[in-house]
Parts: C-alpha cells; structure tokens; sequence
C-alpha cells in the first residue's frame, strides 16, 4: 500500500460540484479581486472564530507581515518568538522592520516557554508571537499574562490552527490579533495561496484592511504606505467551500490522532504528542518525536509510506537569520525537537486501512 503524507486530490473530489458553481460564477460575473466570495468568507470566517471581523490576505507570510506594520513596529523594536516554527514566524518580523528574539519552546507541546520569554523581555520588546504550532493552541493565559504585566502586544501566529480551543474559546481571538495562512495543506486550505488577519480590535483591523490594499480608504485616495495582498476570489470560494467541512473534518483529525496514540503507546522510544487540559487540538499535523527519525523515516518510505519533518532547523540556526542576532542562543529544547519530530499521514480523508498500515510499519520498526 502507498500511504501519501497528504492527498489534496480527495479535498478536491468532495468539493468539486459546489466550487465549479462558484468559479463559474466568477468567471461569468469577473469578480476576480474583492468579489463576493472574499466578503462571504471574511463573514462566515469571523462569525466561526466568534471574532469581531477578518481580513482577507494575499497568504499567511503577509498576514503576519500586515499586522505587525499594523502595530506600529519600528526599527530596532524587539518581538518573540519560538524558535521551533516555521521560517516565516520570524521572517516576517524582519520584512516589518523588527528584530526577532528566539525563544525556547515547552517540551511537552513544543509551543512557546512562557518562562524562557519572560526572561528575554526588554526595553526594547514591543510585541511576542505565540504559534499554536500542529494545531495545538498555545498557553494563551501564560502569554496573555505576560503581555498584559509588561504592557506590550500578543500576536497569534494560527496558520496551523484552524479550528483549535483553548479553554472554551477558538484561537484566532485570543490576542491583539491573528494570523491565519491557507496553504492547501491547511485543515482549512484553498487550491493556491491564502491567508487572513482576524481579532476583535475594528480600528486595528481597519487599518489591516487599508494596509492590504495600497493604504487606499477609497479609489484613489491613499493616505499611508500600504502594499498589494489581497485574498483572490478563486481561492476565496474554495475556503466558502470548505468551511462548512472543517468541524467534521477536525473530529477526523482527532480521532486518527487517537488511533495511532493507542497504537504507539509504550512503542520503542517514541514519545508522542501531548494535548495540555483545556486545549481543543485540531492536529493539523500529527508528530511525533523519537531520537532514531531519519532511520524511520527512511524505513517508511521503503515502504510506500508518506512523512514529513516540520522541522529540521530550529529558526535561531538558520544562516538567514543569525546575521541578525548579536550572539546565537542554545536553546536546548528546540534544538533537540529538529532532531526528533517526525509527521505521520494525517488528513480528513486518510482511510483506516492507511492508517493501519502506517502503524503496522512504525511498529515494524521497534520490532513490536
């Protein structure tokens, strides 16, 4: 059997009827930049994450990247972030002006240490960027604690959240804003790139809005710097299509998550993935950790079967960003994680067969 890591082809199959309509539509009406289908998405997304409003962007990099030039970040000014995420957490702090301070992350859920970013607060930190990272939502009382007593901003960084809780309340209006990619890998993915600011702060959204569209407040009329990132109404309809989805596509999520905890449970040195009390996880990925990865990942893929590593460098190491840190930190619990995590097929439409058979090889493995 050949177990693919992701299959977009099956998304695809269960929307195919309605999207047609849709992209019709468009194509017949050439609503093709700010249409209708970008304003029914930003509604229906809002009104999901119970958020004062939504912006849709041209993708998650610039959704990050719009906020925080919406928060006013100036050169110099510090934000952080963990050091286990992907390369655009930091990045974007970059593109915005701002310098980036990695974190530690927790070595249960491998999220954000509230501990180790109280310590690197300064003068100078204006913001901290928690990533709700595999789906599984940050300490957002931690962090919002933190932000509150040191008087700077909480950025949620919920590309691989979509759907996810924290103690009764979906991420995505947790902090002073958040930001949403849908890459088609997402648990709410379009068929090309996507993305979306959401929070509950109108003025700051407004201002997202006006940024994300040349600094326009009408044709014309442009009263700050903005750029071009703009949510296309092709993609816009396919997000229409499966946002009905994501609730039941999420439990599907949650419950493979649970079969292959069963079947890993005192398997070899593998640890797995930990769901702190109080959090709805939505496994956008499901990772686990264990110190022989590449071995196992060469013995999957032998036999036909799909992962991934998300991620093998922690950001504090990559050559692209340590030019901008005066001294490279150890951090000791990311860098062990890029050597451990390994992600197994995990999608809504992973069959049970798939999913056993995946697990049957992982076993293989341990020799269990």
């Amino acid at each position: 059997m050949s177990v693919p890591v992701f299959n977009l082809q099956r998304a695809h199959r269960r929307i195919a009827s309605d999207l047609e309509q849709r992209w019709k539509r468009i194509l017949d009406n050439t609503s093709f930049v700010l249409g209708p289908e970008v304003g029914e998405f930003e509604a229906g997304f809002a009104s999901y994450l119970g958020v004062a409003g939504t912006v849709g962007v041209a993708n998650g990099t610039d959704a990050l990247v719009v906020a925080l030039r919406a928060l006013d970040l100036r050169p110099g000014d510090e934000v952080l972030v963990p050091a286990f995420s992907f390369y655009a957490t930091a990045e974007a702090v970059i593109l915005a002006g701002g310098l980036p301070v990695f974190c530690d992350v927790e070595d249960a859920t491998l999220n954000l240490d509230p501990e180790d970013a109280a310590r690197r607060v300064t003068p100078r930190t204006k913001g901290i960027i928690g990533v709700h990272l595999y789906g599984r939502p940050f300490d957002a009382e931690r962090l919002g604690a933190l932000a509150d007593e040191r008087g700077i901003w909480l950025m949620e960084d919920a590309a691989q959240a979509q759907g996810a809780a924290w103690r009764g309340r979906r991420v995505g209006g947790l902090g002073t804003v958040a930001a949403w990619s849908f890459y088609p890998s997402k648990n709410l993915g379009c068929f090309g790139d996507g993305g979306a600011v959401s929070g509950n702060d109108v003025e700051l959204l407004t201002r997202i809005r006006r940024i994300s569209n040349h600094g326009q407040v009408a044709r014309y009329e442009h009263v700050e710097i903005g750029t071009n990132s703009r949510l296309d109404s092709l993609q816009a309809a396919v997000l229409n299509c499966r946002l009905p989805l994501l609730e039941a596509d999420n439990a599907r999520r949650r419950e493979l998550a649970g079969r292959y905890d069963d079947r890993f449970a005192g398997v070899g040195d593998i640890r797995l993935p930990q769901d702190p009390e109080g959090a709805v996880c939505v496994y956008h990925q499901y990772t686990l950790r264990t110190r022989r990865r590449d071995a196992l990942q060469e013995f999957l893929k032998q036999r036909g079967i799909g992962s991934a590593i998300h991620y093998p460098t922690p950001l504090h190491r990559h050559a692209a960003l340590t030019g901008h840190l005066g001294v490279v930190p150890t951090l000791p619990v990311a860098e062990a994680a890029a050597l451990e995590v390994l992600s197994l097929p995990m999608f809504p439409e992973l069959t049970d067969a798939e999913l056993e058979e995946t697990a049957v090889a992982v076993r293989a493995f341990y020799g269990a």
